[in-house]
């Protein structure tokens, strides 16, 4: 007999940050015991997850899945991924859609129907296996607001040749000096502060084809719902459910959903340098991470070495095996730890959300990946900003010239060099110096409304969220 359930099936993107928000909306959706869940990931990563997936209370029913993938990711999308993403996702697009809907059907033979399909936004083939079932396809973003507004005006930026340009890449002068003043909801910002993608010179057929066929499959989802909270982007919420309807939703932090302060892990967290952190000053510790993805020179690293060596600041450092492109030199990092072992910890990574909300932490210096961005700005805390593609370009501008919450380097990571200086001062501007207060209070402020966001009483997110369940429920 057919289960009266309704069967969510999530597809994550391949990558840690897009998984992690979409473990949070499973677990508040199997909270309810109107649903069934499946998360889908490629095979590899799927391998990888089981490794370390220990079911939460509420997502003991949660089903895991997989389908094949010739790309072999087990810790998700990497710096070779994004150096060649271009054919990766010309590789999905051939290969996933046909393991979906294998998967899709197995589940229906077996009794147990799938009635929609949650998934990233950048999973734009998922909207075709829906149709071929007939079922929704709801959208999570899991970036900000603002980023949808940006996809959503492809077809202009592209017809006024900011984007993507036959000319090639713009010159740095040019990045610095056009203006995009025409994307409705989000204020004006420099052709360098679009999302790195945007601008590729390489694979850029590609990308325009992806772009175009992406931008408006988003009027064909059931939601959308965005990982960000009304008050922080409010004209671009207002702007976006103009044009798309009240099933646009504010959604996030989705994170605060989540009691239990995990994100989901593909590697090993150490958890050692909480009880470090314990030993701390109250605001004194200085974070730094560059996420799942971000590689540094060598020479890049030693300059942060410099810096942080000479700022003196407690400070937590996630240094992944593959941190440093080429591979970090034994004598290098040997000497660093013997010289900063009684300043600073170095993790290999770190049970951040925790290391957040830490009572020691002072400022975070962050790629500006957004679940990053979120989880600082819902624990107050000011960041230093150094992006290293995609959407973190556009997430350092909004946290620096918008919110005015932290401070961003002249350089993304992949532009060149960032003399130890100039982190310096970043450090101390943040840290030491009145504009830095300022900065602390603002994101304190900022932190209320956050946590405002997912009141269950008032919260506007919350309810949006509760709202489409009701909707999903119909679907039984």
């Amino acid at each position: 007999m057919a289960s009266s359930k309704v069967h969510v099936l999530a597809v994550p993107a391949a990558a840690q940050g897009h998984i992690s928000p979409m473990i949070h909306l499973c677990k508040f959706i199997a909270q309810d015991p109107s649903f069934t869940i499946s998360l889908v990931n490629i095979d590899s990563l799927h391998d990888e997850f089981i490794k370390h997936w220990v079911a939460p209370a509420g997502l003991e029913d949660l089903r895991l899945h997989s389908i094949p993938f010739s790309w072999k990711l087990p810790q998700g999308a990497d710096a070779h991924t994004m150096g060649n993403y271009a054919d990766y996702a010309t590789a999905a697009a051939r290969e996933l859609p046909g393991g979906l809907e294998d998967l899709i059907r197995k589940l229906g033979e077996e009794g147990d129907p799938v009635s929609c399909i949650v998934s990233d936004y950048g999973c734009v083939w998922t909207q075709d296996v829906a149709d071929v079932f007939g079922i929704p396809r709801i959208i999570l973003w899991s970036g900000n607001a603002a980023w949808t507004s940006l996809e959503y005006h492809i077809p202009e930026l592209l017809e006024k040749d900011h984007i993507l340009s036959s000319r090639g890449r713009a010159s740095a002068d040019e990045a610095n000096s056009v203006i995009i003043d025409y994307v409705r909801g989000v204020k004006p910002l420099r052709l360098a502060d679009l999302p790195g993608y945007l601008l590729a010179s390489e694979g850029q057929e590609v990308w325009k084809e992806i772009c175009i066929k992406r931008s408006p499959v988003v009027k064909r989802a059931r939601w959308v719902l965005v990982n960000s909270f009304y008050d922080l982007e409010a004209h671009t919420f207002d702007f976006m459910t103009s044009e798309l309807g009240p099933r646009f939703i504010p959604a996030g932090p989705l994170f605060l959903l989540d009691d239990s302060r995990k994100n989901v892990v593909l590697r090993p967290e150490n958890e050692d340098c909480l009880r470090w952190m314990d030993a701390q000053e109250h605001g004194s510790v200085l974070y730094i991470s560059f996420g799942s993805i971000a590689v540094l020179s060598m020479e890049q690293f030693e300059e942060l070495v410099g810096a942080l060596e000479a700022s003196k600041k407690p400070f937590l450092w996630v240094i992944r095996s593959e941190l440093v492109a080429g591979g970090l030199s034994t004598e290098s990092y040997n000497g660093f730890y013997e010289r900063t072992k009684n300043q600073g910890f170095i993790v290999s990574w770190a049970p951040q959300l925790r290391v957040l909300a830490h009572p020691s932490m002072g400022a975070f210096l962050t790629h500006c990946g957004w679940n990053s961005v979120q989880e600082s700005i819902a624990n107050g805390i000011p960041m230093l900003g150094w992006p290293y593609g995609g959407d973190q370009i556009t997430n350092s501008k909004f946290v620096v010239e918008d919110w005015k919450i932290g401070v961003r380097f002249s350089k993304t990571v992949v532009q060149g060099l960032i003399g130890r200086e100039e982190i310096e001062d970043g450090i101390k501007k943040v840290m030491d110096s009145d504009e830095g207060k300022e900065m602390k209070e603002r994101v304190e402020n900022l932190k209320i409304l956050a946590r405002k966001a997912m009141d269950k009483e008032h919260g506007k997110s919350f309810r949006g969220l509760q709202a489409f369940l009701e909707d999903l429920k119909a679907l039984s």
